[in-house]
């Protein structure tokens, strides 16, 4: 399993964020689950009618659940994932402020705990302007960091970083 982490300032910047990268992972034919705090329906739908893109990847972008998803109970991530994953590879994309993306997180570790599923990526998405000088500390949660670029080791995007070894 992956863990990912990226940073936004908006929901635009978020849909404009993650859009090239949805679709290149929907022509591989991955599946694609999402955990969202704030609902992005409006934003994505005002996004794809601006943009000429295939007809059948444009019906399935929309297709993605991009309403916000308040799960607070294992039991409904579980009846929830367990509908969704595939046998294959999995992206889950969890977006919202960082004690959102913690509960998800713990809900996420549990069931794959529980349930063996391979080539995972979980992507949490911070909304920047609901922490301050954390973002140090969620880097070193994650092994890579997400950007309209794609997927990358946080050192290839942040020079300087060293991720803090617990002791």
């Amino acid at each position: 399993m992956d863990k990912i982490c990226g940073f936004y300032v908006s929901n635009v910047h978020l849909v404009t964020m993650i859009l090239p990268y949805l679709k290149n992972q929907i022509k591989k034919e991955i599946q694609i689950e999402t955990f969202f705090e704030q609902n992005l329906n409006e934003d994505i739908n005002k996004f794809l009618s601006n943009l000429f893109i295939n007809e059948k990847i444009k019906n399935e972008i929309l297709n993605i659940n991009w309403k916000n998803n308040k799960i607070k109970k294992y039991a409904n991530l579980e009846k929830f994932l367990k509908k969704g994953l595939n046998k294959n590879e999995n992206i889950i994309f969890v977006s919202g402020n960082r004690s959102y993306i913690k509960e998800i997180n713990i809900l996420l570790k549990k069931f794959f705990e529980k349930n063996k599923c391979n080539n995972i990526k979980i992507i949490n998405c911070y909304k920047v302007l609901e922490f301050d000088d954390n973002i140090k500390e969620i880097l070193d949660e994650h092994e890579y960091i997400f950007n309209t670029a794609g997927i990358h080791k946080i050192e290839d995007v942040f020079e300087d970083y060293k991720k803090e070894i617990a002791n």
